[in-house]
């Protein structure tokens, strides 16, 4: 008997203790995703919305988020700053946790209010050097630019003993610039001659005197940093013009969305493209992933960040339940530090593709990869590590 009521009070013990599910106080839990859901990018807008509402559906037939379900609740910021820091003022009065913005512009704008406010807002399609400046109230998804990048410029690089002189293609908009600086030092690194750059103006119809201009300088390799649909028509345009070496042609990841296979169809067989986002990985999670989002999608498989803020809703899942938050709105503070602590430093995380760890905010073993486009689809080429 004695036994039994040991045994009894250790059991209220470890639920009035937080062991259980009972000190969770919300009936749902709701995830605001600031996203451009209206306006130039309301595709990319789409496509991350429905990995994160894929991933809320995923977790409340699997129990939800310590008992409770999860509701990510959209809030569009239609590309505008103004609204996207409207939209944040509000969310960051009585939200635990956000996801977004999306995409730099409006996390320039909004985040300093997340951070004012010590709320953890995932922006997890932009980055390293945007989302470092709002640490501890946001991860980086990506490493250090000049880390990452240079590695997948020398592995395509090195695949063609001919290529001497590279061009590149660059768009001015939000990280791009940068992402073509990491090029640059890869290029540097073997000697490869790099030319001067053409510049790709944000509202360019026409890309003829473009290519023309690049093509005047013999380039052997080209290397497109700019929106999907320019980087198809630029590609078109080189070989009317008669470019031949296709595999010569390296398209960076932020382009490698619908767009670019649209517009571009069969003339983009035999160009390169990296990523993080491997198609011909196979595990339950993934395989399933891809074949609704082929449904819903026109029977396209998932783009380059379909998976992103599907990963992002899983972290904030676990950040919950590993640390015991309630959402006590009396606790308010004290949990989003707790959240904010926690995936700052996640270990063995898993992802939809793999699992990874953060280190201070940052990823520290993500794999990428080089792919080559044929008939409208990816055929994997080499895997990089960082």
């Amino acid at each position: 008997m004695k036994k039994l009521v040991i045994a009894t009070l250790l059991v209220l013990m470890a639920v009035s203790f937080g062991f259980g599910q009972t000190n969770v106080v919300v009936s749902e839990w709701r995830v605001p995703f600031l996203n451009s859901l209206t306006g130039s990018i309301a595709a990319i807008g789409e496509f991350l919305q429905w990995g994160a509402n894929y991933a809320a559906d995923e977790i409340n037939a699997a129990g939800g988020i310590a008992g409770k379900p999860v509701k990510v609740v959209p809030v569009d910021t239609a590309l505008d700053p103004q609204k996207g820091s409207v939209e944040m003022a509000r969310v960051v009065k009585d939200s635990l946790v956000a996801m977004g913005p999306v995409p730099e512009p409006v996390i320039m704008a909004a985040m300093p209010i997340a951070v004012e406010n010590q709320m953890v807002s995932i922006t997890a399609t932009t980055s390293y050097e945007y989302a470092s400046q709002f640490f501890p109230w946001t991860v980086s998804w990506f490493p250090p630019t000049l880390d990452r990048l240079p590695p997948l410029v020398v592995a395509w690089a090195k695949q063609f003993g001919d290529m001497k002189q590279v061009v590149q293609f660059i768009e001015p908009y939000g990280p791009w610039p940068g992402m073509a600086d990491a090029h640059s030092k890869a290029l540097k690194s073997l000697n490869i001659k790099e030319q001067k750059a053409i510049e790709v103006p944000t509202d360019a119809v026409t890309f003829g005197p473009l290519v023309v201009r690049a093509l005047d300088q013999n380039p052997d390799g080209v290397i497109l940093v700019c929106n999907a649909e320019k980087a198809a028509k630029i590609i078109k345009e080189l070989k009317s013009r008669g470019w031949s070496k296709m595999n010569h042609i390296l398209v960076f990841s932020s382009a490698d969305d619908a767009q670019l296979y649209s517009t571009g169809g069969m003339d983009l067989n035999g160009v390169q493209v990296y990523n993080y986002l491997n198609l011909d990985i196979s595990n339950p999670r993934w395989d399933k992933f891809k074949a609704e989002f082929a449904k819903a999608h026109n029977g396209n498989m998932p783009f380059s960040l379909s998976p992103n803020y599907y990963d992002a809703l899983y972290m904030i899942k676990e950040a919950i339940e590993k640390t015991g938050v309630t959402g006590d709105p009396k606790k308010l503070k004290e949990e989003r530090k707790k959240i904010a602590d926690y995936i700052a430093n996640v270990k063995g995380f898993k992802g939809l593709l793999f699992d990874w760890d953060m280190k201070d905010g940052v990823p520290t073993n993500k794999p990428t990869y080089i792919f080559e486009i044929q008939n409208g689809k990816k055929q994997l080429v080499l895997e990089v590590k960082q």
